[in-house]
């Protein structure tokens, strides 16, 4: 229902001329991070899912800009990730929980800003080209026109990345089922302990690790995974107040953090792979991504600790 509501958006804005405007007044402002203004209209759309945000791509002519784009949208919060934000950060900060997540928004955009610079010459190289486009006319949108065009994407969506997703999907169910039915002793819990050290580093206990592990399906599974493993549904508590219990407001805003930057979702990763068609660009997108959560969780964590949140 996402994406059918993202097409038939995306085509309305096509179809009106608007779409050509828009890259063209943020053309000045994405050139520092190696990219044109076409990449500003797919970023934004992140902010709903990270998936339309992916495919919006495809409609970048140059090759190099549209994987450049396609590894930066997943920094941009989507609502997946917006409504773990939302559970946790008025367990940990309550009188500053919406001061807290603008702060976390705001920080995923500098990294996405300063991850584009260093991945601008090595995916883009040297090269400058110029960004010359027609300007339509502002015209009424044609209904049958963007009738196809949602028919026609939607259909190669499913094609192209729903195998992707199923399997992938099976897989992680499977590894939080197996061998005896339940989360907390599953083979997925027991990755999740496994990290217990790389954790530590974090403030995290292998009930976090679980649960971002969990969020590789969806973000929301991460709020799901929690309830599961502290065991909210027979507690007379509440999961905030279970939570807060074990972890200080700093190992939790550094779970928020991690989860923030970590790895997007299976279908954001799957669309990723069908818009590029290459998975050493997947792959490279997952090691950075995974790379910069663990190192931006960590030194947030400590500089928590200095500020007297341990």
């Amino acid at each position: 229902p996402i994406l059918v509501i993202f097409f038939a958006a995306f085509g309305l804005l096509e179809d009106s001329g608007y779409m050509t405007r828009g890259a063209y007044v943020m053309d000045r402002y994405m050139h520092p991070i190696g990219l044109h203004g076409s990449s500003f209209l797919p970023l934004c759309l992140g902010f709903g899912c990270n998936v339309p945000a992916v495919l919006g791509t495809r409609t970048l002519g140059d090759r190099r800009h549209r994987v450049l784009t396609a590894m930066l949208a997943p920094l941009v919060p989507c609502s997946g990730r917006m409504a773990v934000i939302a559970v946790l950060a008025p367990v940990f900060f309550p009188r500053h929980a919406a001061l807290v997540a603008w702060g976390l928004v705001g920080l995923n955009l500098a990294i996405l800003a300063s991850l584009g610079l260093a991945l601008r010459r090595p995916v883009v190289g040297n090269r400058q080209l110029p960004f010359i486009m027609e300007m339509p006319l502002y015209h009424v949108p044609n209904a049958r026109t963007i009738v196809r065009s949602v028919w026609r994407r939607t259909v190669a969506f499913v094609r192209n990345a729903g195998t992707i997703i199923v399997a992938g999907a099976i897989v992680v169910w499977l590894l939080s089922r197996l061998p005896d039915g339940h989360v907390d002793s599953s083979y997925l819990a027991t990755f999740g302990r496994a990290f217990g050290p790389v954790g530590a580093l974090l403030g995290l206990d292998w009930r976090m690790l679980t649960a971002l592990l969990s969020s590789f399906v969806a973000k929301e599974n991460a709020i799901a995974t929690l309830g599961v493993l502290y065991g909210a549904a027979g507690s007379d508590k509440t999961l905030g107040e279970l939570v807060a219990q074990s972890m200080t407001p700093a190992s939790g805003l550094a779970m928020m953090v991690m989860q923030m930057i970590f790895v997007p979702c299976l279908a954001t990763v799957a669309t990723i792979k069908s818009e590029l068609q290459s998975w050493k660009w997947v792959v490279i997108d997952l090691v950075v991504l995974l790379a910069a959560s663990f190192a931006v969780a960590t030194l947030v964590y400590h500089l928590a600790l200095a500020a007297g949140l341990g």
